[in-house]
Formats: C-alpha cells, sequence, structure tokens
C-alpha cells in the first residue's frame, strides 16, 4: 500500500509541474491586466449583501469601485472585504437584481439589500442565435448553468448532463477515460440518419459529435427540445440542439481563479464476479470429462482481472482570468486533465486553452474574438478485457523471472486456455498512441446603426488534425507471420461558416417586438490517410523503415449548405408571447429537384399570473402556459441523390470501377414534426414546476435500402417510412429550507417516452442483429427466440415455437431444439420506459453537500458476453462467472433452475442468442456526492482571496440494479469507473 501511494503521488507530482508553464503564462498575462491600481487615500470595507425580500445572504455578488476595475465577490454567507478610496462609489450587480450604486462617503461598513429585478424564473437564457428572459420564452428549453455542471468530474460535456434534463437520455459505452455519451432528446426518429442532438458552441454549430471543450470553461447548456426552440438550424435539429457558450468577458472587477482536483479511480464490478480456481474446479467437476481436468489444476490460481486493473490516478488544474475595463474585456483560461485508467495501460491526456475578448470600439460597435484549442494525447497499451475476463485461472501469467509466459513455446507450462495465447506476451512489445488537435476561432462585431436596428457578423473557421500510430513488433505473436507491422494514421477537417444578420428590437406602449433576418453558408473538407507497411526492425516506428507496403487506404469529403432565416417574436404587456421562425436552407446532399428545404415553426406563451383574476391568488408567483408546432428536417451525409462507381480496386494492376450507388435524384428531406404543450409554475415563492407534452413525429426516413448482388449495386437511398414518439416530461425544484444558515433545495426531473414505427417502405421490416424495425413496434425491440427455461426433468433448455393452425389462430409449443424455436418479437426493447434525476443540495453554513442521482427504468440491453462466460459447457477452456443472486444450476430431475444442466460442448445450444440472456438493465445510480468547506470571509481576508473552497467528491458511488454483469449503462465489459476527488478552488 505504501509503495501504491508514493507512486501515486509521484505521479501527480511530475504531471503537475507539466502543467505549470501554461499556468504560469495564464498567470502572467491575468497580472498584466490587473495592474490598475486604485489612487488615492484608501479605506478597507467590510459588509453583507442580502436579498431585500427573504433577508438571505447573497454569495457571489460582484462588489466593484465604480469606473475601475477592482473588486470583489461576496462569499458564501454574502460576505465582502475591500480596499478602496474614502470617495469612492462601489457598485453592487447580480444576476437577477436591481444593480445598486453606493458612496463610500468615508465608511469602513456598508451592508446593502438587492432587490429582485425580476421574477424568480425570469433568468436569461442562451437560445438559437440570441438569448431570451425566460418569461419570454415559448419553446422548449432547458437551461444548465455552470455551478451544476461542476459535481461530476469528467473530461467531456455529455458525462456532465446525464439526469440533470428532462428528456434528455445519456448513456456512456465504455469507462474508458476521455470516451462520449450517446446522447438522446425525446427517443429516437431516424433509422440511417443520425439520431445525436445538434451541438452549438459560443452560436456556432459545429455537428453531431460532442465538441472537446473543457467543462471549467463552460459558463451554460441550454437543450432546445422542441420545433420552436430548434427550427432555425433546420435539417440538422430533428434530434434536438445543445447550445454550449463558453464563459463570456465581464467588464469591472478582475478575477483570477485557480483550482486543482486529484484523486484515484477503480473499476467497480457491480453484481459480476469470475470464479477462482477452487469455483471452477467444482463448476467442472459435475461434467468435464476431458483428459486435461485433474486436481493439479488447483496449484494454480490466477485472478487475469485482477492483473487487468489497477488503482488508477486522475486529476485536473486549471486557472482563469475574467475582467476588464469598459473598453476590453477578457475571459482567459487554460486547463490540464490526466487520467491514468483503472484497466492497466490507457492514459488520456488534455491540454486546453480558451480567449474570449470582447472590445467595445466605439459606442455603437462591439468587436468580439473567442478563440480556443486543444491537444489530446493517449497512450494504449491497454489490457485486454475480452481476455481478462475469459482466461483460466488454471494458467501461468508470468515464469518464475517474472516475464510473461508464450504458450506454445515455453512448453514447461501447460496452456489450458481455448486461444493458446497470453496477451501479457504481446502486451510487452506492442503499443498505439493517438494524437488529436482542434483550433476554433471566431471573429465577430455587432454595429448598433440605430437605437432599434443592430447589423451583426459572426465568421468562424475550425480546424481539426489527428494521427494515430499502432506498432506490432517482430517479437510478438501477431508480428511474426509479417516480420512485424507499423501503422500510422492522419486526419484532417475544416469547418467554415459566416452569418450576417440584422436584427431589430422595440418597444411601444406595452408591445415589445424583436425580429431578425440573417444569411449563413457553411462548408466542410475533412481527408484522411492511412498505410500499414510490414517487416521492420524491431523498436523503429517509421513507414520507410518497413520492408513491404501491406495496405494503403485515404479518402476525402467535402458539403455544403446555406440558410435564410427569419424570426419574429412578440410581447404584450409581459402576458402575451408570441413567436415564428422560418429557415430556407440548401444542402449539398440533395439533387436539384430537392436540393431546399422550408423549415418552420410558431409558439404561443400566456403568462396567466399578470391577469387580474390572479392577483388575490398570492400563493402562485408564476403560472404560465406555452403550445407550439413546427417542422425541422435530417439529411444524410455524402451525396444520395448521385448514382456512382467506386475505384479502390484493382484489375491487372490498374484502377477498376465497380457499381456502387445507384440515382436517386427524387429523395428529399427527411422531416420532423413537434407539438408541444407546456406549463411552468412557481408556488409560495419556494417550488417551481415544469410539465410538458410532446408529439414527435419522424416522415419520409432516410433509409439506404440494400440491394441483391445481382443488380451489381451495393444499394440505394430513398425516403421509406415515419416514427413517432410520444411524451411527457415533468421536472420539481422544491426550496425545501430557506433559513439564513440552512438551505436545502431539491431538483427532480423524470421523462415517459413512447416510440413506435408507423410506417415502412411497403410494410416490410427491418431487422438488423436482434433488432428489427416493425410497423407498430418501438424501433428498438428486440427480435429472436424466446427463452422458457430448463426443463425440470431432464435439465435441458426450452424455447418457444409458435405454431400456425388451420383457423389462422397461433399456439406455443416448448421446444428443446434451437433451431424449431420460433424467431419472434420478445416484448422487450432498448427504450426506458422513464428517465431522470435527483439533486439533492444542502448548505449549512460554510458546508455544503450534494447528492446527484440518476436513475433509468424499463430498458432492457442485450448480454452477449454471457454467451462465452455463461456458457453451461460449451467453452470449457474459458473461465466463468459465479451465478448471480436467485440464479441455479439443473442437478437432478425435479429442479426448478435458471440454468441448464452443464454438458462437454454444451447443452443443446442453451448459449446461442435468445431472450435467456436479455436483461432488465433499469437501475438506480448515486452519480455523485460531494462535500465542501467554504472557506469564512475573515479568513479569505487573511489568506487575500475573495472566496475559496475544498472538497472531496465521489463519482459513480453506488448503482441499484438487476443486472447480472458489471454495469448496467454501458452493458459491456468496462464499466464506469469509480472516481474519488480532493479538489481546491480558489478565487482572487
Amino acid at each position: 500500500m505504501k509503495d501504491l501511494i508514493n507512486n501515486a503521488l509521484s505521479k501527480l507530482s511530475w504531471r503537475f509541474f507539466r502543467t505549470a508553464f501554461a499556468i504560469v503564462c495564464v498567470s502572467l498575462i491575468s497580472l498584466a491586466l490587473t495592474g490598475e491600481n486604485v489612487q488615492g487615500q484608501t479605506l478597507q470595507i467590510r459588509g453583507t449583501v442580502t436579498d431585500a425580500l427573504t433577508q438571505e445572504s447573497l454569495p457571489g455578488v460582484n462588489v466593484t469601485i465604480q469606473n475601475t476595475t477592482t473588486g470583489v465577490a461576496t462569499d458564501i454567507d454574502g460576505n465582502y472585504t475591500l480596499q478602496a478610496p474614502a470617495d469612492a462609489i462601489l457598485e453592487f450587480s447580480f444576476m437577477g437584481y436591481i444593480t445598486e450604486e453606493i458612496p463610500v462617503e468615508g465608511r469602513t461598513r456598508i451592508d446593502i439589500q438587492l432587490t429582485p429585478s425580476i421574477d424568480m424564473l425570469d433568468e436569461i437564457i442562451v437560445i438559437a442565435y440570441g438569448t431570451t428572459s425566460r418569461s419570454n420564452l415559448t419553446g422548449s428549453a432547458v437551461s444548465i448553468d455552470s455551478d451544476d455542471l461542476k459535481d461530476v468530474f469528467a473530461p467531456r460535456i455529455s458525462g456532465l448532463i446525464q439526469g440533470k434534463a428532462a428528456g434528455v437520455y445519456a448513456r456512456s459505452a465504455t469507462g474508458r477515460p476521455g470516451q462520449t455519451a450517446e446522447i438522446n432528446i425525446r427517443g429516437k426518429g431516424s433509422i440511417n440518419t443520425t439520431n445525436a442532438p445538434l451541438w452549438v458552441v459560443d452560436g456556432i454549430a459545429v455537428g453531431h459529435t460532442e465538441p472537446n471543450l473543457n467543462p471549467a470553461d463552460i459558463e451554460s447548456i441550454t437543450v432546445l427540445k422542441d420545433a420552436s426552440a430548434t427550427a432555425l438550424y433546420g435539417s440538422r435539429a430533428a434530434n434536438g440542439v445543445i447550445l454550449v457558450q463558453t464563459t463570456s468577458p465581464k467588464e469591472g472587477a478582475s478575477q483570477l481563479n485557480f483550482y486543482a482536483t486529484t484523486g484515484f479511480t477503480n473499476l467497480h464490478r457491480g453484481n459480476f464476479s469470475l470464479m477462482n480456481s477452487q469455483q471452477l474446479y467444482d463448476y467442472h467437476s459435475t461434467w468435464n470429462t476431458e483428459s486435461w481436468f485433474n486436481s493439479n489444476l488447483l496449484e494454480v490460481d490466477t485472478d487475469w482481472l485482477d492483473i487487468a486493473t489497477q488503482t488508477g490516478v486522475a486529476q485536473e488544474y486549471s486557472m482563469s482570468y475574467n475582467g476588464g475595463t469598459d473598453k476590453v474585456s477578457a475571459y482567459l483560461s487554460g486547463t490540464y486533465f490526466n487520467e491514468e485508467a483503472a484497466l492497466k495501460g490507457y492514459e488520456y491526456e488534455r491540454y486546453s486553452a480558451v480567449a474570449n475578448i470582447n472590445v467595445n470600439a466605439t459606442d455603437r460597435l462591439t468587436l468580439k474574438a473567442n478563440l480556443s484549442g486543444n491537444l489530446i494525447n493517449s497512450d494504449n497499451r491497454e489490457h485486454s478485457t475480452y481476455n481478462a475476463y475469459t482466461y483460466m485461472p488454471w494458467d501461468h501469467p508470468y515464469k518464475e523471472d517474472g516475464t510473461p509466459i508464450e504458450p506454445g513455446t515455453d512448453t514447461e507450462y501447460n496452456w489450458i486456455g481455448r486461444d493458446n495465447s497470453n496477451y501479457l506476451y504481446n502486451l510487452q512489445y506492442n503499443w498505439g498512441t493517438g494524437r488529436t488537435n482542434n483550433l476554433r476561432l471566431n471573429l465577430g462585431a455587432d454595429l448598433e446603426i440605430t437605437d432599434w436596428l443592430t447589423f451583426s457578423s459572426m465568421n468562424n473557421i475550425s480546424f481539426g488534425f489527428g494521427q494515430s500510430e499502432y506498432y506490432t513488433d517482430p517479437r510478438s505473436t501477431g508480428g511474426r507471420a509479417n516480420n512485424g507491422a507499423y501503422n500510422t494514421g492522419y486526419s484532417f477537417s475544416r469547418q467554415q461558416l459566416t452569418n450576417q444578420m440584422l436584427r431589430f428590437h422595440n418597444n411601444i406602449d406595452d408591445h415589445s417586438f424583436q425580429a431578425f433576418v440573417a444569411w449563413e453558408y457553411a462548408d466542410t473538407h475533412s481527408d484522411n490517410s492511412d498505410a500499414t507497411g510490414h517487416g521492420i526492425t524491431a523498436g523503429l516506428n517509421v513507414l520507410n523503415a518497413t520492408a513491404s507496403a501491406a495496405e494503403v487506404l485515404g479518402g476525402k469529403f467535402q458539403s455544403a449548405r446555406q440558410s435564410v432565416l427569419v424570426n419574429l417574436q412578440y410581447v404584450y404587456d409581459d402576458r402575451y408571447m408570441g413567436t415564428a421562425s422560418f429557415n430556407r436552407e440548401g444542402s449539398s446532399a440533395f439533387g436539384r429537384e430537392n436540393q431546399y428545404g422550408n423549415f418552420w415553426s410558431f409558439s404561443t406563451g400566456w403568462n396567466m399570473h399578470y391577469e387580474d383574476f390572479m392577483a388575490d391568488i398570492d400563493w402562485v408567483n408564476v403560472m404560465k402556459l406555452t403550445a407550439s408546432y413546427g417542422e425541422v428536417g435530417n439529411s444524410p451525409s455524402g451525396f444520395p441523390h448521385l448514382g456512382y462507381y467506386e475505384l479502390t480496386g484493382q484489375y491487372a494492376g490498374i484502377p477498376a470501377a465497380r457499381p456502387y450507388q445507384i440515382a436517386n435524384p427524387f429523395i428529399t428531406w427527411e422531416k420532423t414534426t413537434t407539438i408541444n404543450l407546456g406549463l411552468e409554475a412557481r408556488f409560495f415563492n419556494r417550488v417551481t414546476a415544469n410539465a410538458e407534452l410532446y408529439e414527435r413525429d419522424n416522415s419520409g426516413l432516410l433509409y439506404y435500402v440494400p440491394l441483391t448482388a445481382l443488380t451489381g449495386y451495393t444499394g440505394v437511398w430513398d425516403n421509406i417510412g415515419r416514427i413517432r414518439n410520444r411524451g411527457v416530461e415533468l421536472s420539481l425544484q422544491p426550496e425545501v429550507i430557506k433559513t439564513s444558515d440552512f438551505q436545502w433545495d431539491i431538483n427532480f426531473n423524470v421523462a415517459f417516452n413512447r416510440n413506435q414505427v408507423m410506417e415502412l417502405y411497403e410494410g416490410q421490416p427491418i431487422t438488423s442483429g436482434n433488432i428489427r424495425i416493425a410497423e407498430e413496434k418501438d424501433m428498438d425491440s428486440y427480435f429472436m427466440r424466446v427463452w422458457h427455461g430448463v426443463d425440470p426433468g431432464n435439465g435441458q433448455p426450452l424455447w418457444e415455437r409458435v405454431v400456425e393452425n388451420e383457423d389462422g389462430t397461433q399456439t406455443v409449443e416448448l421446444t428443446n431444439n434451437y433451431a424449431d424455436a420460433t424467431l419472434q418479437f420478445t416484448g422487450q426493447t432498448m427504450s426506458p420506459d422513464y428517465t431522470g434525476g435527483i439533486i439533492n443540495t444542502v448548505r449549512y453554513r460554510d458546508f455544503s453537500l450534494s447528492a446527484n442521482i440518476g436513475f433509468v427504468q424499463g430498458v432492457y440491453m442485450y448480454n452477449s458476453d454471457r454467451q462465452l462466460f455463461d456458457s453451461d459447457g460449451n467453452y470449457p477452456t474459458f473461465n466463468q462467472m459465479n451465478l448471480a443472486d436467485g440464479w441455479s444450476r439443473w442437478e437432478k430431475p425435479g429442479d426448478l433452475a435458471t440454468h441448464p444442466k452443464a454438458i462437454i460442448g454444451g447443452n443443446r445450444d442453451a448459449n446461442r442468442p435468445s431472450s435467456r440472456f436479455l436483461e432488465d438493465a433499469s437501475f438506480i445510480r448515486l452519480r455523485n456526492i460531494t462535500f465542501a468547506y467554504h472557506l469564512p470571509g475573515n479568513l479569505n481576508q487573511q489568506l487575500g482571496f475573495s472566496s475559496a473552497r475544498v472538497y472531496l467528491s465521489a463519482d459513480n458511488v453506488y448503482t441499484f440494479t438487476e443486472w447480472s454483469g458489471m454495469d448496467p449503462e454501458t452493458g459491456g465489459l468496462y464499466p464506469l469507473t469509480q472516481r474519488f476527488m480532493l479538489g481546491l478552488q480558489i478565487q482572487l
């Protein structure tokens, strides 16, 4: 244990110093921008800022000296301490409250109460191509601010939003560091095109792949869910939109923030365990008659899973500056993230930086620049989960001298495992690396032509570079056939976008008008190459050191689109709202017949709480109704309207063309029509509630129809069907306890969704593996042989056989012959019945405790891994899993068992694909628990801080589930890791 801790600490210190250069650079820039001094006689001023209505303290209020960049923020108790001239004027500003200007007049203590400027729900949120107050919002949008994103330690945004927004289902497929989660908003509606949402960063649409951004640089995330909120993004918004706003520069007080987080990770094994030597021997003793099976095997007890895993190290260090003058303001940030995986041999590292700068060039012209970039490195000598799960505990991993055994060569060690290979032998030689660079530059300007008309220009260029290397040593088992191999891959991408917009805004008495018209153009280009060479001297890793070219691959892709956008918003007397939008978009993905599509929406809202008949109902603070209807689209990648040949083959040493895709010039946009009804309310100024009903109808589904080889073509694109999603979303945020010393807040959300295929081409179902898409079914319905358990008389497996009677009715019989069993719908799907989350936040004076609970119910996943290590004797030279609680194996006639009798070679195909391995993957997970101590104001003053926080955090603490594997969310061999972190956050 001592060696483990020393090793971990040495890694932490070394990686910390590797980030020192970046942090020092940010510090120097920050100090240069904060170098303004206040002249004249100064006083030390103290005070407390509270809410004028509730008398509660307000943490995070900006207290600045007017016309300077000098200031502080109030601590958790609303206290502040500031050095200021005796004749200065202090400005107290906080979002949602009226800014106050208080002359010092020689005083050393100034307490102040801030008055809410608008009702508690009227926050400013980011929406498509702008912002709006929540009270004027008529579409379906959920905003998540930066404070709600800091509870979970993760390098990617998708890992932070799980369970925090109703209707947003985020599922991680693996626990490997740096991997993204799959996100679906209000179900899935496409078959061959993406079901992922569109990501928009600082107003720039970056595509359906999650951007590589540092979560610490995010100011807010807004999820747009209905057509009213997404229609302006046209063909890219059929599956919702996630708007990410990085931290914007703030005028006035300069703030320097530093935080460091470090800790340990481990692989949480859930309900799953593999057999050890004795357990496996006892299991085999009942059925194994092979000559190699004897008691000598018990002399070895290798825990391959223990060999493959470790206590990993995770850490993140970040420094940022925010502030400036009324002319120039900037947000600058630098971050280093590193995680050494709990599965040995994989390390993920990221350097990232952001510079957001605003320049008020004149009273009417504002210039904006956003520059961000990152460098991601991965070192992959990862141990094999497949081998760690299936290798026999009776096999030796190492020789006596500690070197890995090579089965078949080291004959003194008898290898039992089926594959006759030891992955540790190859792992000592072979490796892979990856490097990704991303750079994004936004340049924009806002010109106020008149008091009611503004011209905005937004321009972006983004680059992505990727490189990978894979080395197979000639000494490794796999390298002997070709004397070693070296592979290198390269990729490049570029995206350009320009948006030119005229904004109109005016108020006439009780009437408020806002509108904009815009033209937007974007194009993308990407190319890649990949080459493999055979025959290489051990240790070299360049292509020209290989003896022969084995394979050369590469490709290029480009696309373009342009749009004309129109948006109109009208508000009367803060009570009645209406919004309409229109997007005419052209895409290179379609031919001239349907190159342009029209996408539109309209929505309305009614703030009932402003009506006279609500005046006497003082316990209702907000009551708002909204309704929306609209249409957005979806388009495939590539050029589905074209017929073309592929030229990747060869004939007699020259390039050869062969038919690939049939042209369909009439293919058109996949369209999504959404209806949304919403109710938003606040009661007793303590409880906020929201309810929404929606119907989302995807028609003209784009599908690549495969063709028989007799045609000479692979397939053709066509519009073939319709899928409908209906659902209800509920959220509730009660402020359970609100006192000056103690607060308890709850944020609860739950979403129900039902998916149904309404129409397919000629009514024909589409089958892919164990999933069949058929009319009147969920699009993720399982279609396979139905398991009926074990015959208690003989221990043989049983399946259902559906027999068609003469009168057209069907009868279900049982069979122990796998081939006779009927392929049919099982009644289970991969679509959850409902998802949601509960966040509890408790604060007592300077202490806070938060707990984030996520849940997914009614989802089924196919546990295909059990076909290998729960095989009833079919794989006698693979290790096997211990039976889960409630499971039993048949031993004698009359046993009511879940598992058939084990037989050498398997029991009548019992481990073949069927609903036997279809498991309920529902779970309730304590995703995070964080305990924090906020330094009190007097201690911050002594240390020279504006505020500081120390916290302990644990991720993926515990999961309640019936899933027999390690993790019901990933469903595979690599579960999400548990993390235990210690963090420090300081604001100067």
